[in-house]
């Protein structure tokens, strides 16, 4: 008899290689005293009025039972005025949508809004799970590279991209795995290269409260020209150090986001209730403090690594935001690929990463790797010790 199972859909053809942030983190977790600086997990504490709330949904304030597919209502209520005083996006509470992080936000925009063979810009380097969702949907990633050493925008580039298939281009802003953060003119230029077309720009602001050297996180849907063509999709896994809650969301008109929630209806059903709690009452209660703390943080974090790092001998342009460092480790680790020179790190110093090659179209001869510093302070000095010890 035929296997039932011999044959695999060709559209996740592209996942059989594996995940290399899933199984170095096996690696690592297996070495005595390893440090996982790869798998952005963030690893710092959870606030409290996040887990109170969480906690007393669990207990018994609420009935555990689906939540709308858009939300909670409350939650709702909550991103939208968070949108407006943050963001500077005016908005409704009609027009968000609760996700199962930001990730199952743009796969359901993308099962929504894009037809097989439409083609999405990434900028490169890209986060990868972004490419990986696009084939998955049938759709054709088109990758533009940022120009170095600092990753700015090189509109030419953009405009050669487009064609009459383009029908979305993915900005990342803080970035993940550059750092790079998107300024206003870059905006504001890719709208007045869009004008007149029906493209829509998906944005991923995950990392938006961690942008440093007096940079501020600017959204996309407060520049003119592309505030009408905006998807703004964003999550609290970060922001909130729970990366394995999975509460995300996203912002749109309103008939769009009802059928965007329609499609996640389909998927999951809705977000996990005790969890959008957690995030409805840690968005009420926490102080504007809670905030700029982060990035005071975030920022003290960073220059301590990136001096570590430098004194170890990598070369990187020093990240403009989000908390990742993309390396060029050559004088390091000699002239490997990207795998083996991650092994080779986890060998020497019991520290992981992640291969630099993962975030580009072409791996061929990428010599980087990419480094995350969201742990606590003690980790983060053991690790920058390590490196340092390398010098």
């Amino acid at each position: 008899m035929a296997d039932p199972f011999d044959h695999l859909a060709q559209r996740r053809t592209h996942l059989g290689a594996g995940n290399l942030l899933r199984s170095l983190t096996d690696v690592i977790n297996k070495v005595e005293g390893g440090i996982n600086l790869g798998q952005g997990i963030c690893d710092l504490d959870t606030p409290q009025p996040l887990v109170q709330g969480a906690q007393a949904s669990i207990q018994g304030g609420d009935r555990q039972t689906y939540t709308p597919y858009a939300g909670l209502p409350e939650l709702r209520e909550q991103i939208a005025k968070k949108l407006g005083e943050f963001n500077k996006i005016a908005c409704e509470a009609e027009q968000v949508l609760v996700t199962l992080g930001s990730s199952g936000a743009f796969f359901a925009a993308g099962l929504c809004l894009l037809e097989p063979g439409d083609e999405v810009i990434l900028f490169e380097p890209f986060y990868s799970y972004h490419r990986s969702s696009l084939l998955l949907m049938g759709a054709k990633p088109v990758c533009v590279p940022l120009s170095s050493p600092d990753f700015a925008l090189d509109l030419d580039a953009l405009k050669k991209a487009i064609t009459p298939r383009t029908r979305g281009i993915i900005i990342n802003t803080p970035g993940n795995p550059s750092g790079k953060v998107f300024s206003a003119e870059e905006m504001t230029a890719i709208a007045e290269l869009l004008d007149g077309s029906d493209i829509i720009v998906f944005t991923d602001e995950v990392y938006e409260y961690m942008c440093f050297d007096g940079r501020e996180h600017v959204s996309p849907a407060t520049i003119d020209g592309l505030c009408e063509r905006s998807l703004t999709m964003g999550s609290y896994s970060k922001t909130f150090s729970v990366t394995g809650w999975r509460i995300g969301y996203l912002l749109g008109p309103a008939d769009t986001v009802d059928a965007i929630g329609q499609v996640c209806d389909q998927m999951h059903v809705c977000a996990p209730r005790p969890m959008q709690r957690g995030v409805q009452r840690a968005l009420s209660e926490l102080p504007a403090t809670f905030y700029s703390a982060l990035q005071s943080s975030y920022g003290e974090k960073r220059e301590r690594f990136c001096s570590a790092l430098a004194a170890a001998g990598f070369t990187f342009t020093k990240p403009q935001g989000a908390y990742y460092v993309l390396a060029d480790y050559r004088k390091v680790l000699g002239d490997l690929d990207p795998h083996a020179a991650t092994l080779e790190l986890i060998d020497r110093v019991g520290i992981n990463a992640v291969p630099g090659h993962v975030f580009y179209e072409n791996p061929d001869g990428v010599r980087s790797l990419r480094f995350q510093f969201a742990v606590t302070g003690e980790v983060l000095e053991e690790a920058c010790r390590r490196f340092e010890g390398m010098a």
